[in-house]
């Protein structure tokens, strides 16, 4: 079985969506966004709800003047939805590893007036950001995608403050799959 590089498969197919400003089906979105518990005031946020498969920031139980930390946020959805909830107090920061991603993040943050909102490419098995710096982590939809998932758990405890709190949401998968879709490239960017 060929090897697959999931690291620039899954590089190129999320910079097509960062590239792309066009929401492609905002119908269909709505309507997976309203299954993942975000609302109407959450979707007009910007970003893109598409990209995730729940609402990590449902179960962070945020409180004002905390710092939050989004693993791979895309286009920063979940951090303007933090950055909201805690009444511009504390900071809600989000890292991508593609600078398309966080081009866009600012650019909604710009034109929103996120003041309490931070964008850094960074990978997320290895964040330039100093240790115990965050109350909070969320990862949503992301940590599936990177093969060791052992690395980024340990810069997520190296990162968050004694005492801080994780809420991830992301797929996993129970058995093994057949090897014609381990093989498709598309099946590790989705």
């Amino acid at each position: 079985m060929k090897k697959i590089d999931t690291k620039q498969y899954v590089d190129e197919f999320y910079k097509k969506i960062a590239e792309d400003n066009q929401v492609s089906d905002e119908e269909r979105q709505r309507a997976v966004a309203y299954s993942l518990g975000y609302t109407d005031e959450d979707i007009e946020l910007g970003g893109d709800l598409g990209l995730g498969c729940g609402n990590p920031i449902q179960n962070a139980k945020l409180k004002d003047g905390e710092w939050l930390l989004d693993l791979g946020c895309g286009k920063g959805v979940d951090v303007f939805k933090a950055a909201r909830e805690m009444h511009g107090t504390g900071k809600a920061v989000g890292i991508d590893r593609l600078p398309e991603m966080i081009e866009r993040a600012n650019f909604i943050r710009d034109k929103r007036g996120f003041d309490n909102a931070d964008f850094l490419v960074s990978d997320i098995d290895d964040i330039n950001l100093p240790d115990n710096t965050f109350d909070v982590v969320i990862s949503n939809c992301v940590i599936n995608l990177l093969e060791d998932k052992e690395k980024v758990y340990k810069e997520i405890f190296r990162v968050l403050k004694p005492g801080g709190r994780v809420s991830i949401s992301d797929i996993i998968q129970i058995k093994k799959l057949p090897d014609d879709i381990i093989a498709d490239p598309i099946f590790h960017a989705t």
